[in-house]
């Protein structure tokens, strides 16, 4: 996605206010598509921009504490006292606007994460037609908001999988009219010739795109329900 790159802030030239153009732009970039349920590349990116600007203060304090020179004691207080080497111009520039940068994308990512819950909670989890105590794979039956059935199958994550982003879904059809008996003769069949395949059905109870919002949160939720033995 790239609407801010890597290097953003440190990439010349190192003016305030062309930076937080940048800054300001792509906010408002993100927030049109956060707004529009355009969520995962998103979600990725100030995740990304989040940890740079982290590990960033990280870096620069442990910096400054060793760059620290002894100048007194504090009799009174029986402490140290230190003077700090001072900052460049530039420096102070990117110091001053990862501040703001990292409290507008926090405050950015609260309002995605709200977005993301909003839409977790219209979809709804069966295990069909019956929940297994042992299965490696799964055959997940989407029913979208306008009752077309997508199907997925996608194998069980291990025990010490721990993060959902790396479930893989693989696409098997599109039926464009859901039918209650053409899904239970598939589930009966799966359910003989396969035993060890879990069915899943998802109900998805609003209109999500498709890539960006609907796949990712969906792999969200059933990790999850997945992790916690719902499923």
């Amino acid at each position: 996605m790239d609407v801010l790159d890597s290097n953003w802030l440190f990439s010349e030239p190192i003016d305030y206010e062309h930076k937080k153009y940048k800054l300001l732009s792509a906010l408002k970039k993100y927030s049109v598509l956060i707004k529009a349920d355009e969520l995962y590349d998103v979600l990725i990116e100030i995740e990304n921009r989040l940890e740079d600007l982290y590990k960033y203060k990280y870096e620069k304090n442990i910096l400054d504490d060793r760059m620290k020179v002894l100048k007194g004691i504090d009799v009174d207080n029986m402490s140290l006292l230190y003077d700090y080497p001072e900052n460049s111009e530039y420096l102070q520039i990117i110091e001053n606007l990862s501040d703001e940068s990292i409290e507008l994308l926090e405050k950015l990512y609260r309002f995605l994460r709200d977005k993301w819950r909003i839409n977790s909670n219209a979809i709804s989890l069966t295990a069909i037609p019956t929940k297994k105590i042992i299965w490696s794979d799964a055959i997940l039956y989407v029913i979208t908001h306008d009752k077309k059935v997508l199907t997925y199958h996608f194998n069980r994550p291990s025990k010490i999988e721990e993060d959902w982003k790396n479930l893989k879904f693989e696409f098997d059809n599109l039926n464009e009219t859901y039918d209650i008996q053409t899904l239970s003769e598939n589930v009966s069949l799966v359910s003989v010739l396969n035993p060890g395949t879990q069915c899943i059905r998802a109900d998805i109870k609003r209109e999500m795109p498709l890539d960006n919002c609907l796949l990712p949160i969906l792999k969200y939720v059933v990790f999850n329900a997945i992790r916690k033995g719902d499923i």
